[in-house]
């Protein structure tokens, strides 16, 4: 009984012997892979460190982003609850809606995207970040990149859940189209340009507020209610709108039949286009 007890004790140190020299040749093979990915990785540029400050900080950012989105008075609430989410896919902010929201902006406002570059006007769609949330506003979260003023691309905000994703969308552009004006106009911006007639405007009726939010507001009544021929806006905003936001040409064609106050903004453009100066 001893002499078998020992054999198989034997038989088991041989088998223990043997899958240890195993996991000690896979373990120094490891070791060699590690190291030549090392060695590339240092040949390449350095190794790369991972910076728990930056993580932090676009964490940081992206809830910010969530909070502007849903606006100074909004509630909280998990994401994609049936108690809370109601969209049609039509409704839902994906690649695909935005696409075709934006293409609707333009086939209005023909040059929401364009900019200026050495007297010519370039059309630079931004980029559209996608936040998930059950906010209604959008916004232009940088207008265009700091180091290439004349032609990166800016960036939009949306909420993927809002009630009306075209005014969502609309709330976003209107933005873009407000700060990409005041930076062209710089220190001028009171005085010159789109927001400079419409500052002029804003102050001469004493209205008080963020004169940013009257200018969206004023911009979805353009966009939605403006385009149609219903007269929604102040006269002298109208006018503004019309020389620095100009509709389609088909659309002011159709204004023109609608209301003589088209009319006659029609009639400036004529002007305008035989002068010198326009």
């Amino acid at each position: 009984m001893a002499i078998n007890e020992t054999q198989n004790l034997l038989k088991q140190l041989m088998k223990n012997d043997h899958e240890l020299v195993i996991s000690i040749r896979d373990f120094v093979s490891a070791e060699n892979d590690v190291q030549h990915l090392q060695e590339k990785l240092a040949n390449e540029g350095g190794a790369a460190t991972v910076d728990l400050g930056a993580i932090d900080t676009e964490c940081d950012t992206i809830r910010q982003m969530a909070k502007m989105t849903i606006g100074r008075q909004g509630n909280h609430f998990p994401v994609l609850t049936s108690e809370y989410f109601h969209s049609m896919p039509s409704e839902v902010a994906t690649r695909e809606n935005i696409i075709s929201m934006l293409a609707r902006i333009e086939s209005i406002d023909k040059e929401a995207f364009c900019r200026i570059y050495k007297n010519r006007l370039n059309r630079i769609a931004p980029f559209v970040l996608l936040i998930p949330t059950y906010g209604d506003m959008g916004f232009c979260w940088e207008p265009f990149d700091r180091f290439n003023r004349a032609t990166s691309r800016g960036r939009i905000i949306v909420p993927m859940y809002p009630r009306n994703l075209y005014l969502a969308v609309l709330t976003a552009v209107a933005d873009l189209r407000w700060q990409v004006a005041k930076e062209k106009a710089s220190f001028y911006w009171m005085e010159e340009g789109l927001t400079g007639n419409y500052y002029q405007w804003f102050q001469s009726n004493k209205l008080k507020g963020d004169i940013k939010e009257y200018f969206i507001r004023d911009y979805i009544l353009w966009m939605t209610k403006e385009a149609e021929g219903i007269q929604k806006l102040d006269k002298d905003v109208r006018g503004t709108f019309w020389r620095h936001m100009p509709f389609t040409q088909e659309i002011k064609e159709k204004l023109k039949t609608r209301n003589l106050i088209y009319q006659e903004l029609y009639q400036r453009d004529q002007n305008r286009a035989m002068s010198d100066g326009y």
